[in-house]
This record gives C-alpha cells, structure tokens and sequence, in this order.
C-alpha cells in the first residue's frame, strides 16, 4: 500500500520567501539576546532544581493525551508504505511508537526527558528507548522512516537548534527513505506580544493517583523571538488530603512552511508534501497543523548509495 504522504505524486514544491528569509536571519539576530534570558533563567533556578524539566508533569503526559489517536493512521501508512525501520525524535512516553512497534515495525524512540523514557519503558519494554538530544543524536545506523510528530520539533529554541536538528535527521535518513515532521500551524496570536489569559484545558480523573487533576495553560507570545513561552499547570486533587500543583514552563517556536523548507534544504532534504491535517489535506492559510515530508535531494540521495 503507498501512503498518500510519501507518493510522488503527492510532491509540492514550496520556495522561501524574501519576507520568510528575512524572518529567519531576524530569528538569529535575536538568539544571542534570548541566551543572556536564558542564563539567567537558569541561574536564578534554585540549586535543587530537577535536570529533567518534564520530571514534574511525565506522570499527566498520557491523561493530557488521553484517547487522542489522530495522527495514528497517517504514521500506520507511512510504515506500510516506507519500510520497517523507524526512528522517532521526541518520543515522550511513546504513543505513536508503542503502536507502530505493536504493528511489527522496528522503532527506535529518541527523547531528552528520563521521566517521559520511564513512562515509555512501561508502555513498551521491548522498544529501544534511548535519551538523548535530537541535536547532536548519533546512532551510526539508518532508517527507512524518521519522524517528528506532535509539535516536538517546536521544542528547539534557536535557529542553530532547528538547523542541528535536521543534519542529525539526514544523516539517519536511509536512501529512499522519508522524513515526517509535524508542529502547529501559525495563528494570529502567535504574532500578538504579550500573555494571554489562563485557560482551563481540561479536568480528568486520574486513576493511578486516585485523584482529579486539572491542566491549566498560559501562552505568552514573543513574536520578535518566533517563540511561545508556555506554562502548563497541572492541579491535583486527591480524595483526601491538599491540593498541589505541578508546573512546567518551556519555549515553543513557531515555523512557516518556507522555514522548514530551507532547514531542511540546509541538510540535503528536499520536501516531498506539505499538508495541513493528518488526512493529508493541502496545507492553507486556515489549517491547523503544518506537516512537512521530506527525502534526501537527488545529490544527497546518491550518495547515500554509493556508501551503501
């Protein structure tokens, strides 16, 4: 069966924009004013703060995600239609590759957070997990498949981030194989500087814990910078005893299409569809999501082969 999202003639060609090209280098200019933030974010953390910042919340990651299944399909087809080898990067605790493994596909599963590797190892024991940073991972192997779903790639805060990012994606990309990545797609808001008001997302029971629990989120774009300050609280209630809170707060960047495009032609990818949804709808100014597949560029590709 060939998946829509790797079929060549599914291919759309998408080219940078001066206006996007110009957002980029502006992007850079202000990363070396965003690392003296971030310094001093750190060393303002008081000395017993956890080195895994998703330690607090990995234990709600999967009630947050409770019964979402909609970008399961859209991988199921990429694996029937690319090849048994599959290389997912932030994994978290292992939704979309505790599937596509219970399908017979042979994952390896990359993220940065020991907690959310816990949860994973828990789900799936017979998966390869590995912890390690989508930057600079180097595995010595290549796959048929490499994904990035869900928005893990918005995780990367700088430009030399994302540009990492993807040179580890190529060089783990087989000849002939495909790349997925997923984030959301860019809204108005995200251009509006300033913090937007707390919202309650949602209020679950959760079983493990015997208790309630409560996600509350606050965004604060900094569209000077293309990131979202995000502050995700998760409320606890248990049947008996005090309320306490678990807080995480992490940047989010935002990407146009044309950007991931010149990412990912930086490191010998060329982009294969572009769509706007995980039933592979064409991506439009009103889509809520922004997929982009990619393959090696013809040159690259080649070279891949003759390696081989």
């Amino acid at each position: 069966m060939t998946s829509p999202c790797c079929s060549k003639e599914m291919r759309f060609r998408i080219t940078p924009t001066p206006q996007s090209a110009l957002a980029i280098g502006a992007a850079a200019r202000v990363d070396h004013l965003r690392g003296a933030r971030l310094a001093s974010r750190v060393a303002d953390s008081p000395p017993d703060a956890p080195s895994d910042p998703f330690a607090a919340v990995a234990p709600f990651y999967d009630l947050d995600l409770e019964g979402y299944e909609d970008d399961i399909e859209m991988y199921r087809r990429l694996g029937e239609a690319a090849g048994p080898r599959v290389l997912e990067l932030g994994c978290g605790t292992g939704r979309v590759a505790a599937v596509l493994a219970a399908d017979g596909l042979e994952v390896t599963g990359v993220d940065l957070s020991p907690a959310m590797l816990e949860v994973a190892r828990a789900r799936a024991p017979g998966i390869r997990w590995l912890e390690d940073d989508m930057r600079s991972l180097d595995i010595g192997e290549r796959f048929d498949a490499v994904i990035v779903p869900l928005g893990g790639l918005q995780h990367l805060e700088t430009v030399d981030d994302v540009v990492a990012a993807f040179e580890v994606i190529a060089a783990h990309l087989d000849a002939g194989g495909v790349v997925v990545v997923d984030v959301e797609a860019t809204a108005a808001e995200d251009f509006t500087a300033g913090p937007q008001p707390l919202v309650q997302h949602w209020s679950r029971w959760w079983p493990e814990g015997d208790a309630r629990v409560t996600k509350l989120v606050a965004v604060e774009p900094l569209p000077a910078d293309g990131l979202r300050e995000v502050t995700w609280h998760f409320d606890v209630q248990p049947r008996e005893g005090p309320l306490r809170r678990a807080t995480q707060q992490f940047m989010l960047r935002t990407f146009t299409a044309a950007e991931l495009e010149l990412a990912g032609r930086l490191a010998g990818l060329e982009v294969t569809g572009l769509f706007g949804g995980y039933d592979l709808e064409p991506y439009d100014d009103g889509s809520a999501r922004l997929i982009v597949t990619f393959e090696h560029t013809d040159g690259d590709r080649d070279a891949h082969e003759e390696a081989e």
